[in-house]
Parts: structure tokens; sequence; C-alpha cells
């Protein structure tokens, strides 16, 4: 055996007895030459395969220990210095690598000694001690040249250009990086050449030369691939991730970033591994994804702490406070700016500071402090210019000039926008490029200038959509555009304020591009949502989740068990519940975007505009679509027959609506713990709850039923109207489902896709029920049904399992669940259906494949959703929708039992008779009206989708 084969043993070695063993076995082989075998191992493997340089330092320990020669130590001190580089601690790789410097000095080996200090510059980068490093590089170097050492003095250069970057002097970074590079292309080491193309690549980044950056990160990737440098191929996605989020590209920065990430992960290298989640997490909070951003934040900044990356956790720091003030926690976010502050003052970086300024000003602009935002804007953008931070200079300067609009300084507005916007487009950043046409638009806007505002609003709407197409999952295509409605409200305003009137179409139009826009294209096919594995990490990610799946459905069943009593232990027991499902549903949707944000076979895109020709012939003479929009809190609605498009303006205002419905909810709340005890009060109760579904229909309908003549109406409501139940508001005489059929819609474009079906046949139907002590009527309901139809299953409480619904949701026409459903305001793709086996959610609803044309769910809140921006509703709605039903027959608020078995017989008989499912559901709801006047019975279920 030789040393290079003893090195590679004991580098592989399981621990430090077999590691002495091949030692003892291999004596005469245990000397300085064997620890200089180990030590290029180390060297050579630590960018690569951290765990082999590891192992490395520890069979040189495992040497030491047989062999006390100075040499053996001062070799030991290197590799225990690049250990511990790789494992994060970097004060501890400070000392290694300062003693292995004294070591040979005494030895009298300036060469070797200068060479351990290449290590060294690393570390005390990252612990920012920045004058220290460039003194020891530059030291390192000369020593370097004195020998004629040009490998050496070129990566010495290499870490010096990587700490001009780290504190924003990228032109200084560029000079020491291009001189490594040469170096190292006449010394022949592709490998280093690799890395520094990769360092290179992302200073050319930052400096905003896009192409330049682009190629030599193509040229490197295909050098550390073939070279098998697997950290540096992470290194490098991180970096193409970061250069794809500076130019728009969400889709490609997504997928590099996690590639990154998990690359990391698998080689155990702990500080990169937070590197990525940091790099990730920008990504959210560039998505709006604020809360899942500032949860990685607070994750890895105490991790930059302890391994004392400064700069790391100050932008951690910065970002967070961001992600605090987006999510409503504006006193955290002034105090996450100041620590950021400190940590940048402490290492002496001005570009840091001047960041924490910008980042200040877009923290006072989201308050409404312009005159601040300016101040801010201007102090930051000096030195961001000087640095050569054009992305952010630019929003600096963008700030400035929304702050002067906002201000009434339109002068000074026009020169900001106008000269940011330029710019913006010449270095290819469509991000502020949007902005600037959002503002611009609102400049001309406010000076009666509207051929001009269209024209700006119109180029910012095409930007945002071109920016989202690529966006590989609904929760990012969702989260995009929340910021980002103005330019669409803007252009609906400037239609319907056309003299001539002839607009409205139009106006309809540009409220439907900002309406349930992720769940027409998941219903389209342009979206996919239903991830596969594509390796063995993937894989154990499917895993994961039906581990979680599996306990989430153990614990909802804990917490939704009947009470036992109100000891102080049962109530700490249950919160602990709560924290347990709260972890694991976090843990879910983690891994959710985990699977959704890498690229690959998904079909992306963007559904087509709406076809208003193909709504009209949809609609027929017999129906009207009434779909709601607001400006500046204002309602107002559009009606579409076949005769054309009209629009109802100065309806209410949304916060009045709001009151109002409020105050019906609470009298429908009065009746959601049972009848029984108030049943001599049921007739006042009533009166009350008619006279604010009254006060609702002045406020929604009264100016708006009579556009609509004698055809059923299918409304589609907007943010807090998805909670009115349109077909019980009262005008005085009588409810309106006494007058017409009602259905409703989340959008025209879900309604045409739905319409779109093939036509409903209702013979075989999938009953499923699971009763409790809340709904002990169940199998009462679902028994009486089953005969109905001319082929039925029912399938009974242990027998009604995920398993057999999904076995039996493709061959259906009709699908009825009834059991009992849980609203979840917190989580709303956690609301869940009770099975015989456990909880179906909104989520796992999007896994089935329903053939059925109508899908029913008799159970509470079904049809309850929260309103994310841009009206995408979250909740069992959207998982229905989805897994292919065209109708859905949902609740608004906890049902009562015996009154809801009832409704769902007389709906099915007629529905058997061969009436539509609107008429069918009303036909149900006047015959139980007859019986049971007052709305909390009658009236809580809904038609949602094809009528």
């Amino acid at each position: 055996m030789n040393r290079a084969e003893l090195a590679a043993l004991l580098a592989s070695a399981e621990d430090e007895a077999g590691r002495l063993a091949l030692l003892g076995e291999h004596a005469a082989l245990a000397d300085s030459c064997l620890a200089h075998v180990l030590k290029d191992i180390c060297l050579d493997a630590w960018s690569r395969e951290p765990a082999r340089a590891v192992g490395a330092a520890e069979g040189l320990r495992a040497l030491a220990s047989v062999n006390s020669s100075e040499e053996v130590a001062a070799l030991l001190a290197w590799s225990e210095g690049i250990a511990a580089l790789v494992g994060g601690r970097m004060e501890r790789s400070v000392a290694h690598l300062e003693e292995a410097e004294s070591r040979f000095q005494r030895l009298c080996l300036p060469h070797t000694a200068a060479s351990t200090q290449v290590s060294k510059l690393i570390a005390l980068a990252m612990l920012g001690r920045y004058e220290e490093a460039i003194e020891t590089g530059l030291r390192a170097r000369d020593i370097f040249l004195e020998h004629g050492d040009q490998l050496a003095a070129g990566k010495v250069e290499h870490n010096l250009g990587n700490i001009c970057w780290r504190r924003d002097r990228y032109r200084e970074a560029e000079e020491f990086l291009k001189s490594a590079r040469e170096r190292f292309v006449a010394a022949g080491d592709q490998r280093q050449v690799t890395l520094a193309e990769n360092s290179l690549a992302t200073n050319y980044t930052f400096l905003h030369d896009f192409r330049r950056a682009e190629e030599l990160y193509r040229q490197a990737y295909a050098r550390a691939e073939e070279a098998g440098l697997a950290a540096t191929q992470a290194e490098i996605e991180a970096s193409m991730g970061n250069l794809a989020l500076f130019r728009g590209r969400y889709r490609e920065a997504l997928d590099l970033l996690e590639r990154s990430r998990r690359r990391y992960s698998t080689m155990g290298m702990p500080h990169q591994s937070a590197v990525a989640e940091l790099e990730l997490a920008d990504a959210y909070l560039e998505l709006n994804l604020a809360t899942e951003a500032l949860a990685i934040y607070e994750r890895v900044v105490p991790t930059f702490g302890e391994l004392g990356m400064r700069a790391e956790q100050a932008r951690a720091l910065a970002q967070a406070s961001r992600a605090a003030l987006i999510t409503g926690a504006a006193r955290d976010a002034h105090d996450l700016l100041e620590r950021a502050r400190t940590l940048y003052a402490a290492e002496g970086n001005t570009v840091g500071e001047a960041y924490v300024t910008l980042t200040e000003a877009q923290v006072r602009h989201a308050e409404g402090d312009d005159a601040a935002t300016a101040v801010l804007a201007a102090q930051a953008e000096a030195p961001l210019a000087q640095a050569g931070a054009w992305r952010r200079m630019l929003l600096a300067r963008w700030l400035r000039g929304e702050a002067a609009r906002a201000q009434g300084q339109e002068r000074l507005a026009q020169i900001l926008l106008d000269a940011t916007l330029r710019e913006s487009e010449q270095r290819a950043l469509p991000q502020v490029a949007e902005r600037c046409h959002t503002s611009l638009g609102l400049l001309a806007a406010a000076r009666g200038e509207s051929a001009k505002a269209e024209e700006s609003f119109g180029r910012a709407v095409a930007l945002i959509e071109d920016l989202r197409a690529p966006l590989p999952a609904e929760e990012f295509r969702t989260a995009f555009v929340a910021d980002k409605l103005a330019p669409y409200d803007e252009l609906m305003r400037l239609c319907l304020a056309d003299p001539a009137g002839g607009r409205v179409a139009e106006a309809l139009a540009y409220a439907e591009r900002a309406r349930s826009r992720a769940l027409v294209e998941m219903m389209s096919g342009a979206l996919a949502v239903r991830p596969r594995p594509r390796d063995d990490f993937e894989a154990e990610l499917f895993a994961q989740l039906d581990r979680l799946r599996e306990e989430l459905s153990w614990l909802y069943s804990r917490i939704n068990r009947p009470p036992d009593g109100e000891s102080p232990r049962a109530e700490a027991s249950l919160r602990a519940l709560h924290d347990a499902v709260r972890e694991r549903e976090t843990r879910t949707l983690e891994l959710m975007r985990q699977l959704q944000q890498r690229g690959g076979e998904a079909a992306l895109g963007r559904a087509e505009s709406l076809d208003l020709h193909a709504l009209r012939r949809a609609l027929g003479s017999d129906t009207a679509l009434v779909e709601y929009a607001s400006l500046d809190g204002g309602l107002l609605a559009f009606v579409v027959t076949d005769e054309g498009v009209e629009v109802v303006q100065g309806l209410a205002g949304e916060r009045e609506v709001s009151e109002a419905l409020g105050q019906f909810r609470f009298q429908i709340g009065a009746l959601r713990h049972g009848s029984a005890r108030v049943r001599a009060h049921l007739p006042t109760l009533e009166a009350r709850a008619r006279q604010h579904l009254r006060a609702l229909y002045d406020l929604l309908l009264r100016r708006v039923e009579p556009r609509a003549g004698s055809r059923r109406l299918v409304v589609v409501p907007h943010r807090a109207l998805h909670y009115v139940p349109f077909h019980a508001l009262h005008d005085g005489e009588s409810y309106v489902v006494e007058r017409r059929e009602v259905s409703y819609a989340p959008s025209a474009g879900v309604l045409l896709r739905c319409l779109a079906r093939p036509e409903p046949k209702f013979e075989r139907a999938l009953l499923l029920g699971v009763a409790d002590e809340r709904t002990p009527r169940v199998l009462d309901e679902v028994r009486a049904l089953a005969p109905l139809f001319a082929e039925s299953e029912a399938l009974l409480d242990a027998r009604a399992t995920l398993g057999a619904l999904r076995e039996g949701a493709p061959r259906a026409d009709v699908l009825h669940l009834a059991c009992h459903g849980q609203f979840r305001p917190d989580s709303p793709l956690f609301s869940s259906l009770r099975l015989g086996d456990g909880w179906l959610t909104a989520r796992d609803a999007y896994t089935l494949d329903v053939g059925a044309s109508l899908v029913t769910l008799s159970a509470c809140e079904t049809g309850v959703s929260a309103v994310a921006p841009g009206d995408e509703l979250m909740g069992l709605v959207r998982g229905f929708f989805y897994a292919g039903a065209p109708t859905l027959l949902l609740s608004l608020w906890t049902v009562d039992d015996e009154a809801t078995a009832g409704l769902m017989g007389d709906f099915y008989r007629q529905l058997r008779a061969r009436s539509r499912p609107a008429a069918a559901l009303r036909a149900a709801q006047l015959r139980q009206m007859s019986e049971h006047p007052h709305p909390f019975f009658w009236s809580p279920f809904v038609l949602t989708g094809r009528w």
C-alpha cells in the first residue's frame, strides 16, 4: 500500500479507532509525507466533497497522535482550519490557520506559511474582518510573487475580489477577479478558472452587465459539472438564480435557488445552506410571499449570528423588516432595520448602510410617509450609484419620484420617473420599469391626460403579465399580483370615464384580468398543481408529505373529538395539539412549495382573456351575469346579458356593506348552536335578519336587479361580497329567490370554463356520509337520497374513506359528501371535511379526479373561502373546481342538521325530475322557507359554477 491509498482510507474511515488501526498496521508510512497527502485531500475536496475534507482532517489528527513532528502539527492545524471553514465555524478556522502559519514560519517555510492564509481570507471575510483580510491577502500575494507562484497569487486575488464584492465595491472586485482569472488561465488550472469565472459573473450581475454575467456563469457551470465540483455547482446555481431574480425571470430564479439549496443540504454545509435559504427568502419577498419569507429570515438570522457572518445577518435583518411590515408588524420592522444598520456600521460597510436606508425608505413609503420616503431615498441613491448597485439605485430614484408625485410635485416627479424608466429599460430591469409606468400613469391621470395615462397603465399591465406568466405555482402567481392591481383598476376607471359611454365592455375585461386568474389558469390547464417526483430527493419529499398527512389527520381527530372536561390540563393539551397542527401544516406548505418551485414538466403559461361574445352567447336570453368591482372603496356592478353590457356605478361603499353584512351574520350566529333554546323567539329573530337582508339589498341590488329583467342571476362577488347570500336579500316585499334563480361564480372566466364542460348527467351518485355528535342526521340523509338515483353507492362512516372517494369520483355523475366540515381562516387551504378515515383538505381535493357534473358538500361552511387579492378564493371551492367539478353546492355558514336533510331531499328530487341545479335549489329553498321561514334554515346553501 502506498501513502495515497492509505490517505484515502484514513479520510473515509468511520471512526478514530478505525483510523488508528490503519496507522498501526502501516506504521512505516505514518510520516510527514502522509500528512502532506492528507492536507492535499483536504484542500482539494473542501469545495466539492466537504465530508471528505473533514475526514482527511480527522485522519491528520490521528496521524498527529502517533507522530509528534512539528511539520505534521503544522499540517494538522492547516487542515483543521479548512474543516472548521467547511462547518461554518469561522472563528475556530481563523485560530487554526494562524497556528498553522506560525508553525510553518518556525520551520522556515514562508511560502507554505503564506499558503495557509488563502483559506484564512475566506473566514475573515465571513466574519466581517475585511481590513484584516485584505492586509493578510496582500502580504501573502507579495510572498507568492517573490517565489514566482502565479497560481497562489491568483488564489489570493480571487479571495480579495470576493471580499470587495461583499463590501459592495464592485469595480475593485472586478480588477482583482480579472487578474486572478488571467493567472489561472496561464497556469492551466481549470478548476480555479471555474471558481474565478463564477465570482466574476456574480460581480457583473451586481454591475448589471447581465450578458457578460450569464455567459461566464454558463462557462463556469459546465466546467464545474465536468470537474465534479458539487459545492461550486451549488454556488453557481444560487448566483444564476439571483441573476434571474434581478431580471424578473422568477420561474428560473426559483428553480435555480431551490436546486442550490438542495445541493448544499445534501452536502452538509450549514453556512452555505443558510445563505441558500436567504437567497430563496429574497425571492419569496420579491413575489409578495412575505409570511413565508419572514419565517426563513427568522430561521437564518440566528444561524448567521452563530457563524459570525455579519454581512449576511445584516442583509437578512433588513429584508425581514420589509416582510414584517407587509405582515402588519410595523414596530418590528423598524427594530429590525436598526439592528441591520448597526451590523453594517460595525463592518464599515457604507454601501450596506445605504441599502438599509433604502429599505427604510420602502418601509416609510408603505406607511404613507411621503416626505420621509423622499429624504431617505435621496440619502441612499448616491452611495448606491457610486457602488454600481444600479437596481437598488433605480429603486431609490423611483421612490423619490413616487413620493414627489404623491406630494403634488408634478414637475420633479416627471423628471425623476422619466429618467428612472429610461435607465431601467436600458439595464433590463422590468420590475422597476413596471413601477415607473404605474406612477407615470397616475401622474398623467391627475393632469387629465387620459391618453398618456392609458398608455402608461397598459405598459405596466403588459410587464406584470409577462413577469407573472412563467411562475410555476398558483401560490406564487396569486401572491405576485397582490400589490400590482392598481393599473388594472385605473384602466377600468379610464374606460368607465369615456364620455361616450362606449367602453363598458373594456372596463369589464380589465376587471376580469385581475380576478381569479390563477384559478382560471388551473382550470384551463395553463398551470399545473399536481407535482410528481423527478428524483430521489423529491420522492423523499413526497414520503414526508404522506407522513405529515397521517399525523395531521390524527391531530385533527383529537382536536375535534367531544370535550372531556374543562380542567387546565385539558386546555393545555388542546393548545399543544394546535401547536403541533400549525407546525405540521407549515412544514406541509414548505414541502409543497419546494416541489412546485422547481421548473420541469408543468404546463406553464397564461389563460386567454375573457371572450365576452362567448360569455353572452353562453348566458342566452334567460341569464344575466352581475359582476361587482370597486374603485376607491366604492362598489359598482357590471350587468352582462345577451343584449349587451351595462354598468351601475355609485353603489354603496365597501365599508358600509361590510358593516351591514356583519350585522346579518351576527343574527345568523345566534342560531349556530341550535334553534331549540330560542324557538319561542324565532319570529323576532327572523324579522331582524330580514331587516339586515333588506339593508344589503338596498346597498347592492335595488339599482341592479331591474337591469336583469326576469332572467336568472349569476353573481360574481368582489372581496367581502363573497360572504353575501344574494339569493336571500329582501326588497321589502319578497326574497330575491322568490322571484328568480340565483347562482354564483368566482369570475366570468371561471363560469365560462364550467359551462364548457360536457352536458350534465345526474344518473349515478356516489354518496358519502360520516356522522358525529354535531351531525347525527347525516346517515339518514344519505340513506334517504340513495333511492332517488338510477344507480347509487352509499358509503357510511368507516367505509366513507379517502381511498373510496378517489376510486369512485371519476365515475359518478353526482358526488355528495355529508359530514362535518370546518373552514380555516388562518390557513384556508387546510379547510377540510371529515371522512371515515381522516380529513380531506382543500389541498387534498386538488389530487382528486372528479368526473361528476355536480359536487355537493353537505356540511358547515363548505362555501366559505378566504379571499386573496385578485378575488382568488382559497378554500374547498378552489380544490373541487380544479379537480374537475363544474357545479358545486356549498354552504355559507353552520347549517342545521335536520333542515339540511330536508333541503337535500327536495333538491335531488327536483334534479331527478329534470330541473337544472339552480332551479332545483330554488324549489327546495322555497319549500324549506314555507316550513322554516328564518333564512338561517333555508338559505345557507349556494350553487357555484354552472347553473
